[in-house]
């Protein structure tokens, strides 16, 4: 009788970093039996297979950023969730993630970050130098231009001060630029309306329209053939009355990238990572309401004070050279791997890793599958 004994515990807490039970043979056998009377010694097992469903019946839109030159950059298309190439190599997601460099036109009377200060020390007041910069020396294939100054409670530029230093930076790099604004709705619609009229021989991104200016910004996307950044607050609802809206306004649904707001790691972040994740999964199984790009500003990683604060105050968190930037890359992969499709980052060393990341992610996993036979094992195995 000592294999039925029981020992019976009251008041007891159990802690273990690794907990693992063992159903021996015996007690299967004992339970059989118990199961099937009649059946002395014998048990009975029903064959069962297990079926991985990954029909994904929808398809995410393509949307193209093109300059007069002919260089584009292009984000969206996706048949699968995001890295999941693995799985069936007749049908792949055409376009990896697309990271664009920040630039500010009023970037030397910002209070910036140290790592980044050190990092654009000599083309912080220079707007046009800066995103050259970020091309020529970190390979950026998209900046976006912030246009800080306009807002009366910063400088009160003049929008002609705006217009000058974008023409300068279409000027100065080959690469799509994405209009950034200040976050004062009357001075942004001026500024869309003048920075969307002098480039409508190209195809780049109003950022963005929101519950207070959509109406007038995205009159001006569909009249000069851009873009647009339909803004909304962590809501698939909203997300969704905006983009309809949109279409309504006559917005191409090639030219709608959604971003539903991009929190910071440790700061709300998992809120994001679940409307990011709940868009993109709906739009693979055939929402189309949310069948759209998602962009998200990364950049906001910097809002965490672990990204910023100086190690002579917390010591104990590392260097800030490369707390700041890692706090971006953390930020950015997460959301690349729950549907991100344009990353909006600062750092440029965070944003050059991130590249990097996606495209071993995105090109290099596959191939090496590819030469090794492992895609073969992993079909056959999920057909069984």
């Amino acid at each position: 009788m000592k294999d039925t004994e029981e020992i019976e515990l009251q008041d007891v807490e159990l802690f273990a970093e690794y907990l693992e039970f063992q159903m021996l043979p015996g007690i299967v056998q004992t339970a059989a039996q118990a199961l099937l009377p009649g059946v002395p010694g014998k048990a009975e097992w029903t064959p069962a297979k297990f079926s991985l469903d990954l029909e994904y019946p929808g398809k995410i839109e393509t949307v193209e950023f093109v300059r007069s030159n002919g260089k584009r950059a292009v984000i969206g298309g996706e048949m699968v969730p995001p890295f999941y190439n693995f799985l069936d190599l007749e049908k792949r997601n055409p376009h990896p993630p697309l990271v664009t460099y920040d630039v500010f036109d009023m970037g030397s009377e910002m209070i910036l970050p140290k790592p980044i200060k050190v990092e654009y020390k000599e083309v912080l007041a220079d707007p046009p130098e800066w995103a050259k910069f970020a091309v020529d020396k970190f390979g950026a294939e998209c900046v976006t231009f912030h246009s800080l100054g306009i807002d009366p409670g910063t400088l009160d530029w003049p929008i002609s001060k705006s217009r000058k230093i974008f023409e300068d930076i279409l000027q100065a790099v080959d690469v799509p630029v994405i209009i950034g604004c200040s976050g004062n709705k009357k001075k942004d619609v001026e500024m869309f309306t003048e920075l969307a009229a002098i480039s409508e021989s190209e195809v780049l991104m109003l950022s963005a329209a929101d519950k207070a200016t959509w109406e007038e910004v995205i009159p001006l996307a569909v009249k000069y053939d851009h873009n647009c950044l339909l803004w909304t607050s962590l809501d698939l609802n909203n997300q969704i009355k905006m983009n309809k809206d949109a279409l309504e306004l006559g917005l191409p649904s090639n030219r709608i990238v959604m971003d539903p707001t991009c929190a910071t790691l440790g700061y709300g972040f998992e809120y994001s990572f679940s409307i990011y994740q709940r868009m993109r999964v709906a739009g693979l199984l055939g929402e189309t309401d949310l069948a759209y790009p998602i962009s998200g500003g990364t950049t906001n990683a910097w809002g965490a004070r672990e990204a910023w604060m100086s190690e002579k105050i917390a010591p104990e968190w590392g260097l800030r050279q490369y707390r700041g930037p890692i706090w971006e890359i953390v930020n950015a992969l997460c959301l690349c791997i729950v549907g991100l499709d344009l990353a909006m980052m600062f750092h440029p060393v965070a944003a050059r890793a991130v590249k990097n990341i996606i495209s071993e992610f995105f090109s290099e996993v596959p191939k090496v599958l590819e030469e090794k036979g492992y895609t073969d094992w992993v079909n056959a195995n999920l057909k069984r």
